[in-house]
């Protein structure tokens, strides 16, 4: 999430009833002490200790709402929790963020929810992150998804990031901040409602406005290791590797790339005329998805 120029949205559509029941079915907040910070995480059935764990990540500069209108399809044969990664959503600040420091959340929780069955669902960024985690906690984990995550690999040349993040505007109230919420990269096809109502839970209250919550000192770009051989050939868990046809983060050719890298892989798997935040442009094919891998 960044401040760019304005993308065109269909602001007439109504809001779709499956998202409607989504939000009647709200997660429980929970904080949990992490690594010497605060971690935040929403869950949704989370008293079932009879049943598996699902373990969503949302991506760089996300937030765990961005599964709000995700996870409540899953509760019923799930425990479903959503993670606020370090510096992003309603999970405190640190001091200082290392390259390993936001899978280590990850594997935080994974600790914290001590189950057998943890499976771990990763967007993008948090994708990576997960896959970070899996490699160095595989016991950890029974198995992952992946969602249109890229890694870096050795012969790749560097992202090129800005030197700071920007977003340390102040609003002077929610609905201005939410009037230049925008996806990054730019996402054709949103669902206007779905962006507005991440949009609402990324901005938290000051003295004098609203500012948005992910700390403005985070590594650019998430500090990512070219590393992705040796990471992905270290993950002997089943993963399955879900990307947007259409997303301009990952090609088809690195989708393949990837799965070719691991040991234990399925897929890649397209989500026809999808982008990057499949969520937001694809959510039921998304949902459809997921449950398929998961059956």
């Amino acid at each position: 999430m960044s401040e760019i120029p304005e993308q065109k949205t269909d602001e007439s559509q109504a809001p779709p009833a499956w998202f409607e029941w989504a939000l009647e079915h709200p997660g429980r907040s929970h904080y949990i002490e992490a690594n010497g910070s605060r971690l935040h995480l929403l869950s949704w059935n989370f008293e079932a200790r009879d049943k598996p764990v699902l373990l969503f990540v949302h991506g760089f500069r996300g937030h765990a709402h961005w599964w709000d209108f995700i996870a409540p399809f899953f509760a019923e044969r799930y425990r479903v929790i959503a993670l606020d990664l370090s510096g992003m959503g309603d999970s405190a600040q640190r001091a200082s963020y290392g390259p390993h420091t936001l899978a280590d959340d990850v594997i935080a929780v994974a600790e914290w929810l001590d189950t057998p069955r943890l499976i771990a669902i990763g967007h993008s960024y948090g994708g990576s992150r997960v896959l970070r985690a899996c490699a160095d906690r595989p016991e950890l984990f029974e198995r992952l998804i992946i969602i249109d995550s890229y890694v870096v690999f050795s012969d790749q040349e560097a992202v090129r990031e800005p030197a700071k993040i920007r977003g340390d505007r102040e609003y002077p109230d929610i609905e201005s901040a939410v009037a230049r919420f925008r996806l990054l990269p730019q996402q054709p096809d949103a669902i206007p409602c779905l962006v507005e109502h991440v949009a609402r839970h990324s901005v938290r209250a000051t003295a004098t406005g609203v500012r948005w919550k992910f700390d403005v000192n985070l590594p650019p770009g998430g500090a990512r290791e070219a590393d992705g051989e040796q990471l992905l050939a270290r993950i002997k868990r089943p993963v399955a590797y879900v990307f947007g046809e259409r997303s301009v983060v990952v090609t088809p050719a690195m989708a393949h790339r990837i799965v070719n890298h691991l040991t234990d892989a399925r897929g890649p798997i397209a989500i026809p005329d999808g982008h990057h935040h499949l969520m937001f442009d694809q959510p039921i094919a998304l949902i459809s998805t997921l449950r398929a891998l998961l059956a």
